[in-house]
């Protein structure tokens, strides 16, 4: 679909002509759906429209079950109006509204109240010390702001180098993600101190003017006098081993790293589908009426499954691209494509993993491809390339790679190599004598041969933009893959009325010859390729393959032939120093922000730095899942950072102003700071973490990483922020004076 428009309305017109047409044809003739584009994307976003209904409702809820009823309802009231207004901005600046921008919605989803949670319990703590309301709500505001503002504002511009670093089709998916959180994060914050604020006056009062608690209320305000009371004994004990504190925050960070060397790492996943492809390729040569009984009884064996729903065969030719990374292959007698559609994206992997060991090699002169839809742009994931000028010597070399894949059979499927077909062929040698004596030359020998067996072109005849080639044809029948019906060829020659048998004129032999002499960048190259089993990891295959390569083939090379690869590993290679570029690029972003905000580098890099301590809690949720790292699991790794420094922001702001305003020394100051900012930071990373929940609960998996990310990340790294934030503080500060 072009750019800026809308391929459900289109389908919606598609459905309008089809409807139509119908009312056409007779009662005989029918018409099928192959394969249908914009009911997938409406069934996505549909459910991603739920997942953010329901995200809406699992903030709220947990707002109700943790603040008192008027306070949750005050700060839920942003949810709705934020996303509106984010989603009208989407709208102003010719945004789409489609699955990536719905996923930053629901990502954002828990930080839109956080504003409004620190805001409000700045208020309700003003009311504490005997401010008057207007007073309080005032200067909650004033003294917020600031931190606020810089904390949402690096959250907000953090995501945009990303889409400047990160390029194919991978930053074409980035492109809206910024954006979409920008809108958002913005809106939250002109809500929270514009609106709220107002909504703090009229709704919340000093203690003394509330009416007598519930059971309700007085549950909670045992369960956060229990949480902080827990809290400051975990502080105490924090303060008095600060080396092992610091010790233990250290040694997450290194547990995190070690969790994230032993994930797998693909950048795009498997697609939900409730269809498949399957392709059949015969030998070079081999005629369309041999690939039309091998697709013929393949499609007859699947359609008498109940799971499957139809069966469309494109023989000779394969389908149009009916998704963005599934390349169309080029025609050819020997290549058949099938468009399996099944009653479920369950049925299609329970098809998948039970044909593909039923099937793939069921019919003697085939291979049967199936391919499950996925993100990734390469045609087989395993591929090793061999180059070198002399096939005599890449041939053998590339022969000793697959016999290695080929041990690895719990792993690898359709082990080929682009070099293993051989066609047969006839060479033809003249015999000088016998042709001079009667008259032929190589030119007419050769116009014969060609006219006989593949007939000689004449001319093109266009139908609108379809030419149809024509040929000449002899009337002699002889089979071109029958030896001795070749050399028995009656030859005209120039004698009038004699023809010649073949033989009588040339010496003929059987050759055999590569089906396919392949060149890449120019040069000759022999490709080994392999698809993976269902569900197993590229990478542990790959460093298996390449090991072997390293110990067994390079110190053998011959001069002048070179390996290299291709497959994911070859993506990977060009993709992931981008999202490390991407990565750095945020936190350079954030460091900006905290230098301009706190003035001193030590203070801004402390931020920073402690933001890494939710590395064990991101990689622990993807390890315990066992989820690959990919790309929505790097923006759920760039969004964590900025979650942790908003609370690192927060934390140590207030700890600035009791040492430089109240005159506490560095250890009051920053247990006091801990202390007093444990409870928001614990509420907003509970709504934030909860948040994302249905991401992971509906398993999709292109979004759950990004979930689990997020969710554990918050979750653990909170335990770990309060407990080694304070005291890195104060080590770091000790010497200074206030």
């Amino acid at each position: 679909m072009r750019k800026g428009y809308n391929i459900v309305a289109f389908g919606k017109e598609v459905d309008k002509v089809l409807t139509a047409f119908k009312q056409t044809l007779p009662d005989s003739v029918q018409l099928y759906r192959i394969t249908d584009q914009p009911k997938v994307v409406q069934k996505s976003v549909s459910s991603f429209l739920r997942d953010l209904l329901i995200s809406m409702i699992v903030v709220i809820v947990v707002m109700l079950l943790l603040f008192p009823i008027r306070t949750a309802l005050i700060a839920s009231s942003g949810l709705p109006v934020c996303t509106a207004v984010s989603i009208g901005l989407m709208y102003l600046f010719g945004i789409e509204l489609n699955t990536v921008t719905l996923a930053a919605l629901i990502v954002v989803l828990g930080m839109i109240v956080d504003d409004s949670i620190i805001n409000i319990d700045g208020y309700i703590d003003k009311l504490s010390q005997g401010y008057e309301p207007f007073d309080a709500a005032v200067s909650s505001a004033k003294e917020l702001f600031m931190p606020m503002f810089i904390a949402t504002a690096a959250i907000a511009c953090m995501f945009f180098p990303m889409t400047r670093i990160i390029t194919g089709p991978l930053g074409e998916f980035v492109q809206l993600f910024p954006w979409t959180v920008a809108f958002s994060l913005m809106s939250s914050l002109a809500y929270a101190m514009l609106v709220i604020p107002s909504l703090e006056i009229l709704f919340i009062k000093p203690e003394t003017d509330q009416p007598k608690h519930n059971g309700f209320v007085k549950a909670q305000m045992r369960f956060f006098n229990f949480l902080q009371g827990l809290y400051d004994k975990m502080q105490s004990h924090c303060f008095k081993h600060p080396h092992f504190t610091i010790g233990l925050g250290l040694g997450s960070i290194a547990l995190g790293v070690l969790m994230f060397l032993a994930l797998n790492v693909q950048m795009m996943p498997m697609a939900e589908r409730d269809c498949f492809a399957v392709e059949i390729r015969l030998p070079e040569g081999s005629s369309l009426e041999a690939t039309t009984r091998v697709s013929d009884s393949l499609q007859a064996l699947m359609l008498a499954d109940k799971r499957v729903t139809s069966v469309t065969a494109f023989i000779g030719e394969s389908a149009p691209r009916f998704h963005t990374t599934y390349s169309p292959s080029i025609p050819a007698k020997n290549l058949s494509q099938l468009i399996v559609n099944t009653t479920s994206k369950q049925t299609t992997e329970a098809l998948l993993k039970e044909w593909d060991d039923k099937y793939s090699y069921y019919f003697p002169e085939a291979h049967v491809r199936f391919r499950q839809m996925d993100y990734q742009a390469v045609s087989t994931p395993v591929e090793i390339y061999v180059y070198g000028d002399d096939y005599t010597k890449t041939a053998p070399i590339a022969q000793q790679i697959k016999d290695y894949m080929l041990t690895l059979n719990k792993e690898l499927r359709w082990v080929h190599t682009d070099y293993d077909e051989q066609l047969p062929s006839v060479k033809v040698t003249m015999k000088p004598e016998e042709c001079a004596r009667l008259g032929l030359t190589k030119g007419i020998l050769s116009l014969d041969l060609a006219t006989t067996l593949n007939g000689q072109p004449l001319t093109t005849v266009w139908e609108g933009d379809r030419g149809i080639p024509v040929k000449l044809y002899s009337k002699q029948n002889y089979d071109p893959n029958d030896y001795e019906s070749v050399q028995n060829q009656l030859i005209p020659t120039m004698v009038p009325g004699t023809n010649v048998p073949l033989r009588q004129v040339a010496d003929i032999s059987p050759e055999w010859h590569p089906a396919q002499l392949v060149h890449r960048n120019g040069k000759n190259v022999v490709t080994v390729a392999a698809d993976m089993k269902f569900w197993k990891p590229q990478t542990v295959s790959m460093k298996k393959i390449q090991t072997y390569i390293d110990t067994e083939i390079r110190p053998n090379l011959p001069e002048g032939v070179s390996i290299e690869y291709g497959g994911l590993s070859s993506l990977n290679t060009n993709v992931i120093p981008q999202l490390l570029k991407s990565l750095i690029a945020a936190i350079l972003v954030l460091l900006v922000f905290l230098v301009a905000y706190f003035k001193k580098m030590n203070l801004a890099v402390l931020t920073l730095g402690s933001s890494t301590l939710c590395m064990f809690g991101a990689f622990f949720g993807e390890w315990i899942f066992g989820l690959d790292f990919g790309m929505t699991s790097l923006l759920g790794v760039v969004s964590l950072i900025g979650i942790v420094m908003r609370n690192g922001i927060v934390m140590y702001e207030y700890a600035e102003t009791l040492r430089f305003d109240e005159g506490l020394p560095v250890k009051e100051a920053a247990m006091k700071a801990g202390s007093r900012r444990m409870r928001p930071i614990f509420l907003t990373s509970a709504t934030t973490a909860l948040g994302v929940l249905p991401m992971i609960i509906t398993r999709n998996p292109l979004w759950m990483p990004m979930g689990v990310v997020i969710c554990f990340g918050v979750v653990l790294s909170m335990v770990i922020i309060l407990a080694v934030m304070p005291v890195m503080y104060w080590q770091i500060f000790r010497k200074n004076k206030a």
